[in-house]
Parts: C-alpha cells; sequence; structure tokens
C-alpha cells in the first residue's frame, strides 16, 4: 500500500530536475500522476507506472484551465497539485535585469503557480473530498542572495501566496504549503554556477565543489529529495500541516 494510493497528481515542470523527482515519488506512492511541462515529458511519463504527459504552459490561465478540466474528465479527480513548474533569471544585479527577464520570472514563478492553484482549488471544492497543494519556492526566497533579486522576490511572492491560500482553502480541508529547496543537483544550479564562475574567471567545477563545503550536511540536494519531502507533505501523515514553508537546504542558509 502507497501513501498516495486511489490519488490523482498534477505536477508541473515535470520533464526534468526536481519536478521529474516529485513526479517520481508521487508514482511510488501510488498515485496516478500527469506530468506537465512546457517541454515534452513523455519520456517521464513513460517510465512511471501510471502517467500522463502533457504539454502546459503555467503562464496561459486558459490552457491551465483547459488541463485540469481535462484531468478530472480523463481521471475523475483531481486531488493533489504539485507547483513546480519555474524559470530562473540570469545573473546579475536588479539594475541589470531587463523588464523581459522580470516579466518572464515573475509571470512563470508567480502567476503560473496562482493560474494552476485557481483551477485546481476550484474542482477540489466541488468534489468536497480536501486536497494537497504543493509549492516549489527557494530558499532565497527567505533570505536573498545578491544578483539573484528578481529570482529571490518571484519566490518570496511564492511564500506569501502559500499561506494566504492556506488560510482561505483550510475550510476546505485543502492544505497549501511550500518546498524551500536550497542549492540542488539541478541544470538550473549547474547553469548559475557557470554563469557565476564565467563572471568571475574561475572554474565551474572549483566554484560549486567551495560551495558544497559550505553546506552542513556536506552535499547538494537531490530531485530524490525533493520528491520524498512532496510526496509526504501530499500524503494523509501531514494532515495538520498547512501554511508552512520546509526547507530542504542541508542546513545552507538556514532562515524561517
Amino acid at each position: 500500500m502507497g501513501r498516495l494510493d486511489n490519488r490523482v497528481a498534477l505536477v508541473t515542470g515535470s520533464a526534468r530536475g526536481l519536478g521529474e523527482g516529485i513526479a517520481r515519488a508521487f508514482a511510488g506512492e501510488g498515485a496516478t500522476v500527469v506530468c506537465a511541462d512546457v517541454t515534452d515529458t513523455t519520456p517521464v511519463a513513460s517510465s512511471l507506472p501510471s502517467a500522463k504527459a502533457i504539454q502546459l504552459d503555467v503562464t496561459d490561465p486558459a490552457q491551465v484551465d483547459a488541463a485540469v478540466a481535462d484531468v478530472v474528465r480523463d481521471f475523475g479527480s483531481l486531488d493533489i497539485l504539485a507547483n513546480n513548474a519555474g524559470v530562473s533569471q540570469p545573473i546579475g544585479t536588479f539594475l541589470e535585469t531587463t523588464d523581459e527577464t522580470i516579466d518572464r520570472v515573475l509571470s512563470v514563478n508567480v502567476k503560473g503557480v496562482i493560474h494552476c492553484s485557481r483551477a485546481a482549488a476550484r474542482v477540489m471544492i466541488d468534489a468536497g473530498t480536501g486536497g494537497r497543494i504543493v509549492n516549489t519556492a527557494s530558499q532565497v526566497g527567505k533570505a536573498a542572495w545578491p544578483n539573484w533579486g528578481i529570482y529571490s522576490a518571484s519566490k518570496a511572492a511564492v511564500l506569501a501566496i502559500t499561506q494566504a491560500m492556506a488560510l482561505e482553502l483550510a475550510p476546505h480541508r485543502i492544505t497549501v504549503n511550500a518546498v524551500c529547496p536550497g542549492t540542488m543537483l539541478t541544470d538550473m544550479t549547474r547553469n548559475g554556477f557557470g554563469e557565476s564562475a564565467a563572471k568571475e574567471g574561475a572554474d565551474v567545477n572549483v566554484l560549486l565543489e567551495s560551495h558544497i563545503k559550505t553546506i552542513p550536511l556536506g552535499r547538494l540536494g537531490t530531485a530524490e529529495d525533493m520528491g520524498l519531502m512532496c510526496a509526504w507533505i501530499a500524503s494523509d501523515e501531514s494532515r495538520f500541516t498547512t501554511g508552512a514553508a520546509f526547507n530542504l537546504t542541508g542546513g545552507e542558509n538556514v532562515a524561517f
């Protein structure tokens, strides 16, 4: 018996990285998983026991509404939403950041969470059986890093909307929580450190290894770590937890 047996989960941004880790953990706990991304999620979905791949741009509210309606039509319910779709920013100060970058980061990271949560919450409320919403935030949403200001702002907004949604949806037995990953073993991390290394004239591997030494648990986080935490939040074991923002950082940059 899995902790998520007989539940249907939609995981955005699940073509790779942390989203793939979430999808795999949900499927491993017995959920039927809908893998959604702007890029092809078929390789991930086809490797899971009960999953479907869809293409989804979370910045398009009409597309989100249609996707959620399709999930309910195909599987009968939507019990879990993992808002993981997100984009980073080019490394640079807020003074250097273009309007196009600001609009893109806020549109995906903030408005995307709102679009998906709004659509999912409506069907969860109509079903009357409760539900789980899990939002991917970041440690830099709690304590900003220089040269990551717009991304930090977007993730701080995710934390704020998580709390607001938790309060508003509690009467419907829908819990809303956030996970704040630290430095994770993902393409986004590799690209970010690559940009920093190029600016500093340093070797990216040396820069990354130096950073790992500052993490108290001595390693980068993984997609599996992310999946394990999200599966717990999505399960009945977390039924009295809502409005929380869980650190997944190995002790890095500890903030409340």
